[in-house]
């Protein structure tokens, strides 16, 4: 079953507990991590020193991979790439579809790009609006702005490490994996999560978050990069790059 922008805001406007998490070239990498020497390589290069600011170990990289193998294992939507032109697009990503689907349970899926159709067409408005609660889980503190804009009476945020290559002022001093990974489970079970919309843009690492959020009764939605337009900045996309100011969709 495919599922369009509007299927997913009427899903989550029925407010029961929900995970709706997304794939793209970057987790179709680390899931492949273990395939061989080659892959394990690729996906500390290409992913995990751009996310987390550093070279994991490989035990590291297993649990990571694990982590996300079981986040997808337990979602309820999966997002999977559906662009029109994806045969012209690497190889990455035109096999993210046949990499991460075995590891679905759910039979819905829709576009990877979901969030950010949601957010081009105001849904996010129709969804968040004088809401008396939001959780959310991303690098960018917001919490000023979501109350403004969408009238939030109060916001709930754990403001991680963000990736590496797209802030200048990057500082490791606490790491998003293990140090604030390890926080996070036990942040939520004080989080007002149970029939509260819960945002999450925390790359690879934080794609179980949703899965946590929804088994504490929150309407959990993987929404990435949107956080990062939120805040003023493009890190996807022709305008992305390091400190890259976009104003377009800034709260």
């Amino acid at each position: 079953m495919t599922l369009s922008a509007t299927d997913i805001l009427n899903t989550l406007q029925t407010k029961r507990p929900v995970s709706i998490i997304r794939a793209g070239d970057g987790e179709k990498i680390v899931l492949e991590s273990n395939k061989d020497i080659p892959a394990y390589r690729l996906c500390i290069e290409s992913v995990m020193k751009r996310q987390v600011g550093y070279e994991p170990t490989m035990s590291e990289v297993e649990s990571i991979r694990g982590n996300l193998a079981f986040a997808y294992y337990g979602a309820d939507i999966v997002g999977i790439p559906m662009h029109e032109r994806l045969q012209d697009m690497n190889k990455h990503w035109r096999n993210v579809e046949q990499v991460v689907k075995p590891h679905c349970t759910t039979t819905k899926f829709t576009s990877t790009d979901v969030a950010y159709d949601m957010l081009y067409t105001e849904m996010f408005e129709q969804w968040l609006t004088n809401k008396r609660d939001v959780v959310y889980i991303s690098c960018r503190n917001i919490d000023a702005e979501l109350k403004e804009h969408f009238s939030i009476k109060n916001v709930h945020s754990y403001i991680i490490a963000p990736e590496m290559k797209f802030t200048s002022t990057y500082d490791d001093s606490k790491r998003h994996y293990p140090d604030q990974f390890n926080e996070i489970e036990w942040w939520l079970n004080n989080a007002p999560c149970d029939g509260t919309p819960c945002l999450v843009g925390a790359g690879v690492i934080g794609k179980i978050y949703c899965n946590w959020m929804r088994d504490r009764g929150g309407i959990a939605f993987d929404i990435g990069a949107v956080f990062d337009l939120w805040a003023g900045y493009a890190t996807r996309g022709p305008e992305r790059g390091l400190d890259k100011q976009y104003e377009k969709y800034k709260l």
